[in-house]
């Protein structure tokens, strides 16, 4: 059974790109400086978190362990129990996930509000997104802290 705190996940960043009024050009700079700036380690793990109406957020944050640069383990902080992987990204795949909430379609069909922000290794820490202001409940914001690249284990 597929976690459904994952599939609403995708379901929410793929469902509220619709017109906003403005696109901002440095959220491309950001991003691409944000590429080049990652070291792009082979193993990692990062803690997500989630805040948005329409999900149950009360289920995370979840620790996301990356080997050989695929997820390779998702688990609920709070319980330390394993859940379904599906939706949860590497860093990388996080990079086209902006590119694809923030900027596909810009300026005609600009979300309201999308701001993301990287830290100095190039990783996102912070995604605050509005689809649409007139719209409630298509805002979120996610977070991703404690990234911690490790030697990958020996096959």
């Amino acid at each position: 059974m597929k976690s459904a705190t994952a599939v609403l996940l995708l379901v929410t960043l793929a469902a509220f790109v619709a017109g906003g009024p403005t696109c901002d050009p440095s959220w491309k700079r950001d991003l691409r400086k944000a590429l080049k700036t990652y070291a792009d380690p082979a193993c990692y793990s990062y803690v997500y978190k989630i805040d948005a109406f329409s999900l149950v957020s009360a289920e995370g944050p979840y620790i996301v362990t990356v080997t050989n640069r695929a997820v390779s383990g998702v688990v609920r902080q709070a319980t330390n129990s394993a859940v379904e992987m599906d939706g949860f990204m590497t860093v990388p795949e996080l990079a086209g996930m902006v590119e694809t909430v923030c900027l596909s379609g810009c300026p005609k069909s600009a979300p309201f509000k999308c701001e993301p922000t990287f830290d100095k290794q190039g990783v996102l820490t912070t995604l605050v997104y509005d689809g649409d202001e007139r719209i409630a409940d298509d805002e979120y914001t996610i977070n991703v802290e404690d990234f911690s690249p490790f030697v990958c284990p020996s096959n």
